[in-house]
């Protein structure tokens, strides 16, 4: 599982190092792809197999329900297939990288089964943002 936060540099071509830690939770037990995803202000990177679930359990959502439109026409619609290549980098659509103000510092998030890839100033907001109480309350409700 992904784990830790990490904070890189995306070149101006798009391209983004993918931590070396990622890079071998990747190699035990997925492969070299990831698909990248728009979510919230950020992106979201799913190693293949783990979107071959998602899509499953996606496939069996009724096609014509508002929520479930608006699920695909948003999260499904920015999707893009994005190889990590030999030096251990990702490239980033430009389209995606406007989306997620992707323009130098750059924060990749391990959240168990995705990474998230966040604008370094924007995490910064979020982190500052995110309530202790709020972190509590969630492992309460899971028993933890």
């Amino acid at each position: 599982m992904f784990r830790g936060r990490y904070e890189h540099t995306i070149d101006s071509k798009g391209r983004l190092s993918v931590p070396s830690r990622f890079r071998e939770t990747l190699n035990e037990r997925y492969d070299s792809r990831l698909v990248v995803t728009t979510y919230d202000g950020f992106l979201i990177a799913y190693p293949f197999a783990e979107w071959q679930v998602l899509e499953e359990r996606a496939a069996g959502l009724p096609s014509f329900k508002k929520d479930t439109m608006a699920f695909l026409r948003f999260f499904y619609s920015s999707a893009a297939d994005c190889a990590i290549d030999r030096l251990g980098r990702v490239l980033i659509p430009q389209a995606l990288r406007d989306y997620a103000h992707l323009e130098k510092d750059v924060m990749l998030v391990g959240a168990f089964k995705h990474i998230e890839i966040w604008g370094k100033p924007l995490w910064e907001k979020a982190e500052a943002e995110a309530s202790r109480d709020d972190i509590v309350a969630t492992l309460e409700r899971l028993g933890l």
